[in-house]
C-alpha cells in the first residue's frame, strides 16, 4: 500500500519539504512514511501534508513535529557566500530550534543534511579519497555552520538518546555539468537510497558521506555502506563526457586544482 495513505505507517517530518533536495527524495520516501513537509513556500498541488511555516519559530516548530516518529532536516540556506551572521541566523539557530523541539515530542529518529563543505578543505588529490572520520576543516561559512550542526547531532544524541544520523551531502538535485563536481556528485536515486538507509538505521550518532559510487573517488563512503547499509548504484563517469571547464570561483572546495 502507497505509505501516503496508509495512517499506520510512521510519519516523517521532513523541513525544506518544497525544496531541491527534498523534492528528489519524495519518491522514495513516500514508498515507506506518511510525510509531513514543512516549508515557507506556498504549496502547490501537494500530494502530501504541507505545512506553510518557518521552521526556526519555534512555536510553528513545535506544532509540526507533533506525533512525528522522525525528522529529516533540510531547511537550510545553501549559498557558500553567505556571510557568518547569515549561516547563524538561517542554519545554525534553526538546527537548534529543531532539535530542541524534536526533544520535547521525544521523536526517535533524526537525519540532518550536513555538507561536503564541512571539511571542504581536504579536498584536495593528497586527501582523496577524504576520510570522514578527519577533524572538520571547513572552506566557508557554510560550512563552518555544517559543522556546528553535527556538533548540535552529537550532543542532541548524547542528551536525549535519540538516534541521530548527519549526512555531508555532495552534488544532489544537479547534473554535474563541471568537471570539479563529478567527485562528489549524488545522484537523485543514490540519495534516496542513502536517506531511506540513514532513516532505518539506529545507530546513536554517525557522520557519514553522501555521494555516488563515482570513479573519481573523492570522498570515502565506506562508514555509509557498513553503517548505514548503503548501496550506491551511479557513477558521474557516465556523464564526464558532458562536464565542462570551471566556470569561476565559488569556495576552497572547489580548488583550481580540484576543478579537472
Amino acid at each position: 500500500m502507497d505509505a501516503v495513505r496508509n495512517d499506520r505507517a510512521p510519519l516523517v517530518v521532513v523541513t525544506g519539504g518544497l525544496g531541491r533536495v527534498a523534492t528528489v527524495l519524495l519518491p522514495w520516501l513516500r514508498k515507506h512514511y506518511r510525510l509531513r513537509l514543512v516549508d515557507r513556500a506556498t504549496p502547490t498541488a501537494p500530494t502530501d501534508e504541507v505545512v506553510q511555516a518557518d521552521i526556526g519559530d519555534p512555536e510553528a516548530a513545535y506544532r509540526v513535529f507533533a506525533g512525528a516518529d522522525a525528522v529529516l532536516h533540510l531547511a537550510a540556506n545553501s549559498s557558500p557566500w553567505q556571510t557568518w551572521d547569515s549561516v547563524y541566523a538561517a542554519n545554525v539557530r534553526t538546527t537548534q530550534v529543531v532539535l530542541e523541539s524534536a526533544a520535547a515530542h521525544g521523536v526517535p529518529k533524526l537525519v540532518l543534511a550536513s555538507s561536503l563543505h564541512a571539511l571542504g578543505e581536504y579536498n584536495r588529490p593528497a586527501h582523496w579519497p577524504v576520510d570522514p572520520r578527519l577533524d572538520p576543516r571547513p572552506c566557508c561559512p557554510y560550512g563552518l555552520g555544517k559543522v556546528v550542526l553535527e556538533v548540535l547531532g552529537r550532543t542532541h544524541a548524547e542528551r536525549t538518546g535519540a538516534s541521530v544520523t548527519c549526512l555531508r551531502l555532495g552534488l544532489t538535485g544537479w547534473a554535474p555539468t563541471e568537471r570539479r563536481y563529478l567527485g562528489q556528485w549524488l545522484s537523485d536515486d543514490d540519495a534516496g537510497r542513502l536517506v531511506l538507509a540513514a532513516l532505518q538505521t539506529g545507530e546513536r550518532y554517525g557522520v557519514h558521506f553522501g555521494v555516488s559510487a563515482n570513479t573519481r573517488n573523492h570522498w570515502d563512503i565506506t562508514s555509509a555502506r557498513h553503517e548505514l547499509g548503503y548501496r550506491p548504484e551511479d557513477d558521474s563517469e557516465a556523464l564526464a563526457d558532458r562536464a565542462g571547464p570551471s566556470s569561476g570561483p565559488v569556495c576552497r572546495l572547489f580548488d583550481p586544482e580540484t576543478s579537472d
